[in-house]
């Protein structure tokens, strides 16, 4: 009998294709759940026992691209007891609670300010100067560039007319995150890149890449990494990243390296599991930045 994972998602994508092919490969198959069709008890409930060998029958990749459903859908189901491969804290949170973390774990960032309304907003952008970047704090909404004063006030008054309660917060960082790469983590290893080339994407953006993803519990997350004045910065994150277009940075692909993950957990004990492999995962971090000697400062 075939092992089933779960994919959440609503409709399957190449990404989800790339996922359940490397799992049919192993023996297993994809299985999508539509979010709007899966009501979820908002408390533990047990799980279905599985056979020696098999996977646990909890086991839910979040793939939901719209993530105002995906982040309480996730939260449900963690609160189930589910088994959820997903972004950690930027599944769940907004970019305020995943900019603070990253920066108590002291991985680099650019210059950011909260803003709360958009006279606040306007005042963050004149300070920083242009270009700068509006980040919405939840993650459905897409930086915006601001590269002049025209913009800026065209930008804000829009938000000003059309926005309403948490749409008008903002994070605003300096400058604008041009050439910014994408690297995907799983499972604490950068395993790809999308939007450049592997050559030219160097350790420490890697490293980078790597730390911001246990410092948010993330099991796949993209990991925006920008060079501002040389450094490289956690520019954004992305909790359900595309990556069609991928290159690899290893021998393995993204869906390959999600579908091994997936096998993984589902063998082995479920959340406890989960939990200690998070554990292992953030000790073999700080042993491979021990060895690198590289030293990250917020």
């Amino acid at each position: 009998m075939m092992a089933t994972v779960r994919v959440l998602c609503s409709r399957m994508r190449v990404e989800e294709k790339q996922i359940a092919q490397a799992l049919a490969e192993s023996g297993s198959v994809l299985e999508p759940v539509v979010p709007a069709a899966m009501p979820i008890p908002p408390m533990p409930t047990p799980p279905a026992p599985a056979a020696s060998g098999e996977l646990a029958s909890t086991l839910v990749i979040d793939r939901v691209q719209t993530r105002s459903v995906g982040s309480v859908t996730v939260q449900a189901l963690r609160s189930a007891g589910t088994i959820t491969i997903d972004a950690g804290l930027a599944a769940t949170g907004d970019r305020l609670q995943v900019a603070s973390a990253l920066a108590a774990a002291g991985v680099a960032r650019p210059e950011t300010v909260l803003a709360v309304n958009d006279a606040a907003a306007m005042e963050a952008v004149v300070g920083f100067g242009y270009p700068a970047t509006l980040l919405p704090l939840a993650y459905d909404g897409a930086p915006v560039t601001l590269l002049d004063v025209d913009t800026a006030e065209a930008v804000i008054e829009h938000r000003l007319v059309l926005g309403s309660g948490m749409e008008r917060i903002s994070l605003v960082q300096r400058g604008s995150g041009i050439g910014a790469v994408l690297v995907i983590v799983v499972d604490g290893t950068a395993v790809a890149i999308v939007d450049g080339e592997a050559s030219a994407v160097n350790a420490s953006a890697v490293t980078m890449a790597e730390r911001a993803a246990v410092a948010l519990n993330a099991d796949v997350i993209g990991v925006r990494v920008a060079h501002v004045d040389g450094n490289a910065v956690v520019w954004d994150v992305e909790a359900v990243p595309e990556f069609r277009h991928a290159v690899r940075l290893g021998e393995i692909g993204v869906g390959e390296a999600i579908a091994a993950l997936a096998l993984s957990l589902g063998k082995h004990g479920g959340v406890s599991a989960q939990l200690t492999h998070r554990g292992a995962r953030t000790s073999g971090s700080a042993a491979r930045e021990g060895q690198h000697g590289v030293v990250l400062t917020a």
